[in-house]
């Protein structure tokens, strides 16, 4: 039984492995990641390198808007990502492989494994590019400072974005066209939007900090309001609550 349960996971690693290196290895991931840098480097040029509200460019202020700026092109690629799950080509590939042991929900698990894969690939490019440069222009290393900001900035948006894109997509793959737009619109747009609707925190960050906290002389202390705070813990469990309603199993 045992040497079962290992070659079928043995197996399950197989599969992922390929779906991967199947989305990794095209033309349109590598254009994918080559404008994600290189739009990482413009906001690190044109918006870090002068702060946030006075802050300093490696404080954790700036870098929240870093993050804030660049989640939603994370987000596009996330979504453009999920359509590849949902295309014509793919859904000849699905009944062929549902008729094999592997069964409906394993298969769209190994689908989200592999796209949180490739897409954290993805997202630490930028990452890894903010690190140079903080080095590289102001001989700062110290980057544990940001863990906070990427918990709170960046993952609770794309773990929605996610579920939502590969929930869409069980529903109707349509529904993934009218969802880029959209993520560009919450993502670029400051309409004012409450917190609840402000999925990568831009909104947030366009308030006059010193205002908004009403921190008037000083130093800014990262503190964040508490409703902030409850958003993005219901952005992520929505995330995690849709992603597994779209590896449920179909009624018919």
């Amino acid at each position: 039984m045992n040497e079962l349960s290992t070659s079928n996971f043995s197996n399950l690693l197989k599969v992922l492995k390929y779906e991967v290196l199947r989305l990794t290895y095209n033309k349109k991931y590598f254009y994918m990641v080559l404008i994600e840098s290189l739009f990482a480097c413009y906001i690190l040029v044109r918006f870090v390198s002068v702060g946030t509200d006075g802050t300093a460019p490696f404080s954790k202020w700036t870098y929240s808007e870093f993050l804030s700026l660049i989640g939603p092109f994370l987000s596009v690629i996330l979504v453009l990502l999920c359509m590849s799950v949902f295309s014509e080509k793919e859904a000849a590939v699905r009944k062929i492989i549902f008729s094999a042991p592997l069964s409906e929900t394993k298969y769209y698990l190994l689908k989200a494994s592999a796209i949180m894969v490739v897409f954290l690939f993805a997202a630490s490019l930028p990452i890894l590019l903010s690190f140079v440069y903080y080095a590289y222009y102001f001989n700062f290393y110290a980057y544990a400072e940001f863990v906070l900001p990427l918990l709170l900035f960046l993952l609770p948006s794309q773990v929605f974005v996610l579920g939502l894109a590969l929930a869409a997509g069980r529903i109707n793959s349509r529904l993934l066209y009218p969802l880029l737009p959209l993520v560009l619109f919450l993502g670029f747009f400051n309409p004012r939007f409450p917190v609840w609707v402000d999925i990568f925190g831009n909104n947030f960050l366009s308030w006059p900090l010193r205002w908004y906290l009403g921190v008037m002389e000083g130093p800014i202390p990262y503190t964040l309001p508490g409703d902030f705070l409850y958003s993005r813990l219901i952005f992520s469990f929505m995330g995690v609550a849709l992603l597994a309603l779209a590896c449920r199993r179909s009624k018919t």
